[in-house]
This record gives C-alpha cells, sequence and structure tokens, in this order.
C-alpha cells in the first residue's frame, strides 16, 4: 500500500509527464507562447500635445524602437486640444485592443482630473497604464536679478516681503501651479502666482524680471542659466539628478524635507484591455527603455528615463490624485 507523500509524489510526477503541472517559470514561458500574436498590424500612439513639444518628444524615440521590436508602424498621431484631455477622451473610447495607446503626461493622468470641474474620462477608472518611462523633474529658477544664491536665502526674502515675489507658470492647475501651492504652504511664503499661455512667454518675462520665480523643466532654461541670465537654485526631485548634480534638492532646504513636486511621462491604453495584451505591450516598452540608444536620446532632451511597470505606474498615478487632489482643494484651484 502507497503511503500518503508517496501516492502524491507519483501524482505529482504524471501530471508533469502529461503536462498537468510545471515548473512556475515554464508555466509563464508556455502562457506567452500561447498568447495571440501581437501586433498583427499598425499601431496607434496618441500624443495629446503639438509635435514638437514634450511628450511628442518622449513619443516619437519611443514609437521607432516598439516598431523595431514589432515588426510593425507605430504611428504617431498628435490629438492636441483642452490641455491634453481631447486625446485622453479619443483613447478611453477607443477599441481595447493594444492597438490605440496614448504616451501621457502628468497633467493629463493627474493634475488635470484634479482641477478640472467638467471631464468626461476617470483616468483611474477608465485607462489601464502600460508603463512608465519618464521621471519629469522641474527646477525652481530665479532670475538673475534677485539677490540670493539658495533656495533658502529666497524664501527667506519673500518672508520679509509677502506678495512681492511673483513666479511664471504656464497656466492655471499645471503642476508648475501646484508645485508652488504646495511650496507656499510647507515654507510659509506668499508668492503670487501669475499664468500664462504656456513655458515660453512666461519665460521671457523671467528674462525680463516681470517676474522672478519659476518651475518648470529644466531644458528651456539650459541656454539662459549656462549664461547667466538665471539662476537654477534646486531641483524638485528627492534624489539630485545626473544632469545638474552640484544642484541641491528642495528636500536639502531646512523645512522643506521629503518635498518631492515631479511628474512623468507613460504609455497608458483603453481600460478593458485584456491582461494578456497590457503584459505584451509592457513587455516591448521594457525592452524599448533597455536600449541604450533611447536612453541617450531622453538624456540629450534634459530628459531622465525611469522604466515602471504597469503595476507601479498605476500606483503612482493614484498616489499622484492623491497628493495633489489635496493641494488643489488647500488652494481651491478649479478650472472649468
Amino acid at each position: 500500500m502507497i503511503d500518503i507523500d508517496r501516492r502524491s509524489a507519483f501524482m505529482a510526477l504524471g501530471l508533469l509527464a502529461t503536462g498537468g503541472l510545471l515548473p512556475p517559470a515554464v508555466a509563464r514561458a508556455q502562457q506567452r507562447d500561447a498568447a495571440p500574436a501581437f501586433p498583427t498590424h499598425p499601431v496607434h500612439l496618441l500624443v495629446g500635445y503639438p509635435a514638437g513639444g514634450g511628450s511628442d518628444l518622449m513619443a516619437r524615440p519611443l514609437a521607432q524602437k516598439l516598431s523595431e521590436r514589432w515588426a510593425q508602424p507605430v504611428l504617431v498621431e498628435n490629438r492636441p486640444g483642452a490641455n491634453g484631455n481631447l486625446a485622453i477622451e479619443a483613447v478611453a473610447r477607443a477599441a481595447p485592443d493594444g492597438y490605440t495607446l496614448l504616451l501621457a503626461n502628468m497633467a493629463q493622468l493627474v493634475t488635470n482630473p484634479v482641477v478640472y470641474r467638467n471631464l468626461t474620462v476617470d483616468t483611474l477608472r477608465d485607462l489601464a497604464p502600460v508603463a512608465q518611462i519618464i521621471e519629469a523633474v522641474q527646477v525652481v529658477v530665479i532670475s538673475a536679478a534677485v539677490p540670493a544664491g539658495t533656495l533658502a536665502e529666497f524664501l527667506a526674502l519673500a518672508r520679509q516681503a509677502p506678495g512681492r515675489f511673483n513666479m511664471g507658470s504656464s497656466g492655471n492647475g499645471g503642476m508648475s501651479h501646484l508645485a508652488l501651492e504646495l511650496l507656499k504652504r510647507r515654507a510659509g511664503v506668499d508668492i503670487v502666482h501669475v499664468p500664462y499661455r504656456g513655458s515660453a512667454p512666461a519665460l521671457q518675462d523671467l528674462l525680463a524680471g516681470n517676474v522672478q520665480l519659476m518651475i518648470d523643466p529644466y531644458g528651456p532654461f539650459v541656454g539662459r542659466a549656462e549664461a547667466g541670465l538665471v539662476q537654477v537654485l534646486a531641483v524638485t526631485s528627492l534624489a539630485r539628478i545626473p544632469a545638474l548634480p552640484d544642484v541641491p534638492t528642495m528636500s536639502e532646504t531646512p523645512g522643506l524635507e521629503g518635498f518631492e513636486a515631479t511628474g512623468f511621462g507613460g504609455v497608458v491604453a483603453p481600460a478593458a484591455t485584456p491582461r494578456v495584451v497590457i503584459a505584451q505591450l509592457e513587455e516591448a516598452v521594457a525592452w524599448a527603455m533597455r536600449e541604450p540608444e533611447l536612453e541617450r536620446t531622453y538624456i540629450a532632451q534634459g530628459l531622465t528615463p525611469h522604466f515602471a511597470d504597469a503595476a507601479a505606474f498605476r500606483d503612482r498615478i493614484a498616489r499622484g490624485h492623491e497628493t495633489w487632489g489635496r493641494v488643489a482643494r488647500e488652494a481651491n484651484i478649479t478650472v472649468d
């Protein structure tokens, strides 16, 4: 008579021999092999802003690499309008088959949803994260005319003269605006927000001395900083960045410990996209992000490559809703 342990072992061997019980690695490999071929025709990667903008510059190098991976065209389509919301709507309503994707940024997935009153898409409910590809670090920049050499010195000046300093941003409710509101609360300062129609006119007024402060991605400031026209005081990430190793983080300033105000770029799909397709998309993006050429391209654009899988990206979006939603409510920031 066979005892229970021996009987179980024999049964397991029989199942293994017939394919009924497989080691996890083998099982996962068979699942990948059993997945339907994808893609079998061109994939559309939407961008919610005009050609040549930040999101477009993220999308096109990625699309090229994905085309190489899949041996299928990945077509970048610019769908500008409503601060990126039109593209969000288009993808949320697209067929959930993996063939319509969106290269989305922090504004589209987090800040727009927490400040716009009447959006038709819930980005947590109606979209499926695929992968994060970029960590969008911003910098705190002041006019060269401001007599401060550090962020702590600038904040001390602002406390001495409430309402004296102005900050220019690309518009109401954007990441820069929310970062300023969080800074005002953490540092106990009164700095006036001046919204512009984009960052370019805000930068011109910074150079002209009409505003004294901006919080924005580093790219547009590079030449001006090198020429001494503006001064970079800090970065908004928790760790210093390779492009500016000598520039401290905001968190290093006394009273701002733990301060973080970074954005991101990543790929999302319609919410009902099958998990097996999301996994195939995630794997392809992960492969592309391991390619040195793509990494060099992003770094040359002043971006910080950062891959996070679908689950981690979903968590990042959810945390953003919680953090920046609270800031928006406390500052009473809404956009019609």
